[in-house]
């Protein structure tokens, strides 16, 4: 039973004189007065209430246990009334992120956020597998997909991530440029383990088409892909906001292929909507706020 619940009821009991009068202020039944006022006696280990059919009285151990109520009633509106008007976020965020999103995503933002909240401190739990939000205490998870296995949890999406083809222009000039998707099958490709089209590479949006893929390097790290891709072991399929740098650089070349890779949704997931601590609400706020500022991301809801 709801203790909270059951101090409130005793408190009117004691001020208003009768169970009924309760039961109607609070729109429920005697028996249910009556229920949290055993739960209390039993709790407490001490007769609380006397009473018969036609009214009641308040022991001792009642009159001092009423008391007991008042207090710790005041001290929960306090409380309440603190966390409500405050608007200085404070306590430890635990964001979890795959390793290279962090580095050449998250990053700026992040930083940008913790100047704008400096009571926040962030821990970041930085892993390419998906992590369990609930069981290691995860405020909000990144993630390449919306799919959740816990109903408890909400995933929200806040931006596309385009992804590309890119392989060194070594590679390229001793393998030659696929000018097709069908090609792909014939080249050396670098392939994303934990992604859902690890092995199928998929292509175009409303009407999409696979191509099956293979190659010397299978890895759970989008980053060692990248470092393969230019060491020149073959094509990789990343997110463009990875290999920015390198593009600009000219160490690793972007091949255009019709239609395009298709697109991931970034999502934000998190434990439910109710009672969503302050921290977690201003960080997926300044995430939607700032989706135009991460490499390579488009917003979600332009």
């Amino acid at each position: 039973m709801d203790r909270l619940k059951g101090l409130e009821y005793y408190k009117r009991i004691v001020e208003l004189g009768s169970f009924t009068a309760v039961a109607e202020e609070f729109d429920c039944s005697n028996a249910v007065i009556s229920k949290y006022v055993k739960y209390l006696e039993d709790w407490t280990g001490a007769r609380l209430v006397n009473r018969n059919t036609r009214r009641i009285s308040i022991t001792e151990e009642g009159q001092s246990f009423y008391d007991y109520c008042v207090n710790v009633l005041a001290s929960t509106d306090q409380v309440l009334d603190v966390m409500a008007q405050d608007d200085n976020a404070s306590g430890q965020l635990v964001v979890a992120c795959p390793v290279s999103m962090s580095v050449k995503i998250l990053a700026p933002v992040l930083f940008r956020f913790q100047k704008a909240y400096p009571g926040l401190t962030v821990r970041l739990r930085l892993s390419d597998e998906i992590t369990d939000v609930i069981s290691e205490g995860v405020d909000v998870a990144l993630r390449g997909t919306g799919t959740l296995t816990d109903s408890s949890l909400v995933a929200t999406a806040i931006g596309h991530m385009d992804r590309c083809l890119v392989a060194s222009p070594d590679y390229l000039e001793a393998q030659g440029v696929p000018d097709r998707i069908e090609a792909l099958s014939d080249h050396q490709c670098l392939i994303f383990s934990l992604s859902q089209d690890s092995l199928q590479w998929e292509f175009g949006n409303d009407s999409r088409r696979s191509v099956p893929v293979s190659g010397p390097l299978i890895a759970d790290s989008s980053q060692m892909l990248v470092e393969g891709a230019k060491a020149g072991l073959g094509i990789a399929l990343v997110p463009k906001g990875y290999v920015l740098p390198e593009l600009e650089a000219g160490t690793l070349t972007e091949i255009h292929l019709r239609p395009q890779p298709t697109p991931r949704t970034l999502y934000v997931v998190y434990p439910g909507r109710q009672h969503m601590p302050k921290r977690t609400r201003l960080f997926i706020d300044f995430l939607k706020a700032h989706t135009g500022e991460l490499a390579g991301l488009r917003p979600a809801n332009p």
